[in-house]
């Protein structure tokens, strides 16, 4: 199979393989070899770079024998932002939804939760989902604070 691509689809294949190469290393050891597959995949878009006109964005590094973006590349890439705005909308999708099913579990105990229908469940949650979502609308994150227990010191638990 042959895959054809144009310079400027070749430019958004390097940004595609940036997204995911955050998505996958961000929070672990780039040497993983869980995901050598993909870094492998990476080095081989990598080297064809130079053939589409993008020499200055990606070159061969001998020290490290990989191919790797160069600062130019580093300066003129709009793939962060993207990559921003997901990690912000997750955050405070995550923080909503771990938040309402965590109320929703007090309100009616675990073994009611688990017995409840699916819609009254998903409505019990999106009770808790809306009022968290306003919430932080109207405030960020200025009024989370961690609640401490009466007989606790001042200051984060240990």
């Amino acid at each position: 199979m042959k895959l054809e691509l144009n310079k400027k689809e070749y430019l958004l294949l390097l940004h595609v393989l940036e997204m995911s190469d955050w998505v996958l290393n961000a929070h672990t050891n780039k040497e993983d070899t869980e995901h050598k597959d993909y870094g492998d995949l990476e080095q081989k878009i990598f080297s064809l770079a130079q053939d589409f006109g993008y020499g200055s964005l990606i070159e061969y590094s001998a020290e490290t024998e990989r191919f790797m973006p160069t600062r130019q590349y580093e300066d003129t890439r709009s793939v962060m932002e993207l990559i921003q705005q997901f990690e912000n909308d997750t955050f405070w999708d995550e923080l909503i939804d771990r938040l309402a099913e965590r109320d929703a579990l007090r309100e009616v105990g675990e073994k009611a939760f688990q017995h409840m229908k699916p819609i009254d469940r998903i409505m019990l949650i999106e009770r808790y989902r809306d009022k968290y979502a306003g919430e932080f609308e109207k405030y960020g994150i200025e009024r989370i604070s961690l609640a401490q227990p009466d007989n606790a010191p001042d200051g984060l638990q240990e």
